[in-house]
């Protein structure tokens, strides 16, 4: 009796366990975000610099990265796209810095408090994964706390989890951002601070 009671709670315990709604991590293969912006380079003739610098830059997409580790690597990209004087490669990498970073728990992920370098990537910030919970951000920050609302706003955004690519909201769990958008901009005016100087 014994025995059988304590399979009964196993059982029990088991199906209690798998009911009860538990947070994932969302993740990406972060290579993918590349897809487009290193053959890019390579027909800009960025030679190994092109590779030297996608993989240093799709490394920040990863969940342990900083706020600002993908806006800087993005400058960087720039700095090498003005160097070759690719328009795609810029295009490409504005879309790269609004691709939504991996996230433990599923909780949204801060944006950067500080401006980039260069004034193609003003104006732009991640988009989360749907699925991530859009009232409390890495850290258990809620939403108003320090790195929940993107540089130069003063208000949360409206819908969460979007960005000026994708302002309906936020993107498909584990998604390239660059799969689903061309343009860096959701419609064809551009905020002025976004326009290269």
């Amino acid at each position: 009796m014994v025995r059988l009671s304590a399979i009964a709670f196993h059982a029990a315990l088991a199906y209690t366990v798998a009911a009860y709604p538990r947070n994932k991590r969302i993740s990406e293969t972060i290579l993918d975000s590349m897809v487009k912006w290193k053959p890019a380079c390579f027909a800009a003739q960025g030679g190994n610099r092109c590779n030297d610098l996608s993989v240093s830059s799709f490394q920040t997409l990863l969940a342990a990265a900083k706020p600002c580790d993908q806006q800087d690597a993005a400058d960087s990209m720039v700095d090498l796209a003005k160097s070759l004087n690719s328009s795609d490669m810029i295009r490409f990498t504005q879309i790269f810095v609004q691709q939504p970073r991996n996230t433990p728990e599923s909780l949204s992920v801060p944006y950067c408090q500080s401006p980039p370098r260069n004034p193609e990537l003003i104006g732009l910030y991640q988009c989360q994964f749907q699925g991530t919970d859009p009232t409390t951000f890495v850290g258990n920050i809620g939403v108003g706390g320090n790195g929940t609302i993107p540089f130069g706003m003063s208000s949360p955004l409206d819908p969460p989890g979007s960005c000026p690519a994708y302002p309906s909201g936020p993107i498909p769990a584990g998604a390239q951002l660059v799969d689903l958008v061309d343009s860096p901009f959701a419609s064809e005016s551009q905020p002025e601070s976004t326009l290269a100087q």
